[in-house]
């Protein structure tokens, strides 16, 4: 306020006589020091978010090529940096929301709101671990960017002061009040103040499942909520800018295979295994020099040409803490019956004999899932399972159905049957990872010349750093190179474990690398990003398998490399019921999967062994159906109208 080579963007805005409706001119007995937001503009500055499921990493570059993270939401700046301040937990605490909104809407640019009103990151997140009351919980908000994701899934919020109680639709059909954009907002006022700055250059990842759809409307939030944490700054304001860049996977790529030294090869077949909080990503591709004589990559100095991409939803190391908790549970439910409390379903778990007494999406029954899962972190996140974590049982405080906090409650835990659950289902995404590598080269091997002797598998992810991970990958590596050297074939397969940096946080680690990486790929960079995962118009492929239940295993029908608009031969229509089974698990393919492990959707016509279901891909979730024969298909007339359906794994 008072130092003149410094100045005050606040003093600035209420200088101007135009801000204020009715405005008096006061004479001041200390002269206060304005300064022009415009000033503070960093000219050739870009951010890269990746926005995480359980945490947010925030990097920028100023006018040279050095990249460095940012510390958001600590709450005491005066801490000692820490590596995990620059992972800051993906949390919204909701204290006041009708002064914060009152607040947020009464000016266009950088609003007076407060913070004690609304809280994000880790101070939201350690108040949710301190948070003993179960009427609080709907107060702090978790799953964001698992609400982008889902199609379905709709958020509760309650405030703490209990005036306010909100129910969010579904992402793509959120109105006034929208989470992300407001999630965007903070994150905005940490990077754009008076200590860093102003940027308009904001680079955003995304998982290679997400629609063209939803990644839109989650940069739109983004913008949204970036814009209005910045001062007017006037006609700058139409700079700002929010785009996509690389895939997570990809993104991550970039950094990891300079880190490793590939920099140097001329050509590097590489694939990734993103294992992260809510999902696991796949990518492959081809790490290579650019081609100074093709136009397109002259002025690059690498290309990253990714031709593959999957993904295993569900595997992730909260919703693994999700099953264990689950199965913990269950597997004391005489306890939790004479308790009178429950517990959730996650999305994998099935439901028991009696479990209609025992599950139930209460916030008493969400908070009971949370109260354990944190419990079994420690179970979990650890660098060896040779010793006991716990005893043969553990006290928790929880919940019942009431809202009566209980303490000291024996639960009792068999930490080999954990061990096995944790094995198991990482075994499964390792091998859903596998058939997916294979799948993406067999497509594309003559396309790209694939003839490779080796490819680089690089981990990422914090829960890719647990030892399950590295013991399953031998395993499938060594079952690997036993069956090409019983083939008389060449080719290997190494493996990479995430990138640390426990000597120096400003480099990147299995973690941050996805924005180290979105600003290496960023357009004007050196680096050329091809994405052959696309099809038109910018759009991911269809995103599950659909077949038949073949003496109870998944038979594909048709893969996921259908092109979108094309009528293919489903099944006969000899029954009257035709029963699609679908699954996003590239596993699939080996038409070995239990068909216990897929959905379905029941089609019913009209009995005729002389025609056939066709079935063509519309969206990434949508297909369309109809009853011909093949000279109808070609001629285009039907014996039925054409009908859609959509396609949930949820």
């Amino acid at each position: 306020f008072t130092d003149i080579n410094k100045g005050s963007w606040e003093v600035f805005y209420h200088s101007k006589p135009e801000n204020f409706k009715n405005p008096i001119k006061v004479e001041l007995n200390k002269q206060l020091i304005a300064k022009d937001p415009k000033e503070d503009i960093i000219q050739e500055g870009v951010i890269g978010i990746d926005f995480g499921t359980k945490s947010t990493v925030v990097v920028f570059q100023q006018d040279n090529e050095h990249i460095l993270p940012m510390r958001v939401g600590i709450g005491d700046w005066t801490k000692p940096k820490e590596k995990k301040h620059y992972e800051n937990p993906t949390v919204m605490e909701f204290r006041n929301f009708s002064e914060f909104w009152n607040d947020y809407n009464e000016l266009e640019f950088r609003p007076f709101t407060k913070w004690e009103d609304l809280t994000i990151s880790h101070t939201a997140y350690n108040n949710m671990r301190e948070s003993s009351n179960s009427k609080d919980f709907n107060s702090y908000l978790t799953e964001l960017k698992q609400w982008a994701g889902d199609s379905n899934r709709k958020i509760r919020i309650e405030d703490k002061q209990k005036t306010t109680s909100l129910e969010i639709p579904p992402f793509l059909e959120v109105g006034e009040v929208n989470p992300i954009e407001l999630y965007a907002y903070y994150l905005g006022l940490y990077i754009n103040n008076q200590h860093n700055g102003i940027y308009l250059d904001y680079i955003l990842s995304f998982p290679v499942t997400y629609e063209k759809k939803v990644r839109d409307k989650i940069l739109e939030s983004f913008k949204k909520g970036l814009k209005k944490s910045i001062p007017d700054i006037g006609e700058k304001i139409e700079d700002l800018r929010v785009v996509a860049g690389a895939s997570e996977p990809a993104a991550y790529a970039s950094i990891a295979l300079q880190k490793y030294g590939f920099d140097e090869e001329e050509k590097t077949v590489y694939a990734i295994f993103d294992f992260g909080g809510g999902t696991t990503d796949f990518d492959f591709g081809i790490f290579r020099f650019a081609n100074e004589d093709n136009p397109q990559e002259e002025e690059f100095d690498y290309v990253i040409e990714h031709f593959g991409a999957g993904g295993d939803k569900y595997l992730g190391g909260e919703n693994l803490l999700e099953l264990l908790a689950f199965e913990i549970f269950k597997d004391n439910q005489s306890v939790m019956l004479e308790k009178n409390m429950s517990f959730t379903l996650p999305p994998e778990a099935k439901k028991f004999a009696g479990s209609e007494l025992l599950l139930d999406d209460s916030r008493e029954a969400r908070l009971n899932m949370v109260t354990l899962m944190n419990k079994l972190r420690e179970f979990w996140e650890r660098e060896s399972f040779e010793e006991k974590v716990f005893e043969d049982d553990i006290k928790l405080t929880l919940h019942d159905n009431t809202g009566k906090v209980i303490t000291d409650i024996e639960i009792e835990v068999d930490e080999e049957k954990l061990k096995n659950i944790l094995t198991k289902r990482i075994e499964r995404g390792v091998d859903n990872f596998f058939e997916a590598m294979r799948e993406a080269f067999y497509h594309h091997s003559d396309e790209l010349n694939l003839d490779t002797e080796e490819i680089n598998i690089f981990l990422a992810g914090n829960s890719s750093k647990s030892p399950i991970v590295k013991e399953i990958f031998d395993k499938k590596i060594a079952e690997f190179r036993q069956k090409i050297e019983e083939k008389g074939a060449k080719g290997d397969i190494k493996i990479f474990p995430p990138l640390t940096n426990d000597d120096n946080i400003e480099e990147p680690n299995g973690k941050t690398g996805v924005a180290f990486g979105l600003i290496e790929t960023r357009e004007g960079g050196t680096i050329l990003v091809i994405d052959r995962n696309k099809r038109e118009n910018n759009e991911i492929k269809f995103k599950y398998y659909l077949g038949k239940n073949r003496r109870k295993k998944f038979n594909v029908v048709l893969d996921r490399e259908v092109p979108f608009g094309e009528w293919r031969k489903f099944s006969n229509t000899s029954k009257g019921v035709i029963e699609v089974y679908f699954t996003s698990q590239p596993s699939a393919t080996t038409n070995q999967m239990s068909i216990s492990e897929t959905k379905r959707k029941r089609i019913k016509v009209s009995s005729n062994s002389e025609l056939n279901l066709y079935i063509r891909f519309k969206t990434p979730t949508i297909f369309e159906y109809v009853v011909a024969d093949e000279e109808g298909i070609s001629e285009e007339i039907y014996q039925t109208e054409i009908k859609e359906m959509e396609l949930k794994d949820e």
